[in-house]
């Protein structure tokens, strides 16, 4: 019987900002106050921008507090634009830098946002986790 790898059980955070900014690597693995962090701070945005814009979607994941930022004034969307952009290299020790962040386009930037969320907030674990083959479980159903 295999026992658990964490080493492989879930996929390194690769990135690359290829051809948009000459940066690549791998993020460390964001720790519980790092996470913590994240959480409070997009939610503190999602509140900013309830109260500038009412009838705003009540999502906090970063991809919908960007949608968001259509109907808010120019100031408003840099300053916020920004934050988001340090909040999300909080959550990855700097690496991307929120200045490599920014230098995406920003449709590109936005998707970064949604996969690392998705990435940190909800991995998928790897078949196994280790090095056992994957056998398929006979249904209850077969008999």
């Amino acid at each position: 019987m295999t026992g658990f790898n964490a080493a492989t059980v879930v996929e390194a955070l690769d990135w690359t900002f290829e051809p948009f900014v000459r940066a690549s690597g791998v993020i460390q693995e964001p720790n519980d106050d790092q996470i913590n962090a994240y959480l409070t701070d997009v939610k503190a945005i999602g509140t900013e921008i309830k109260e500038k814009v009412p009838d705003a979607p009540d999502g906090n994941s970063p991809t919908d507090l960007m949608d968001a930022l259509e109907d808010l004034d120019l100031d408003s969307v840099a300053e916020l634009t920004g934050r988001m952009a340090g909040i999300m290299a909080a959550l990855c020790s700097g690496e991307p830098s929120r200045e490599q962040i920014l230098a995406l386009p920003p449709r590109r930037r936005t998707m970064f946002y949604g996969w690392l969320q998705q990435e940190v907030m909800s991995p998928q674990a790897a078949a196994g986790g280790g090095n056992a083959q994957v056998r398929t479980l006979r249904s209850a159903a077969a008999g």
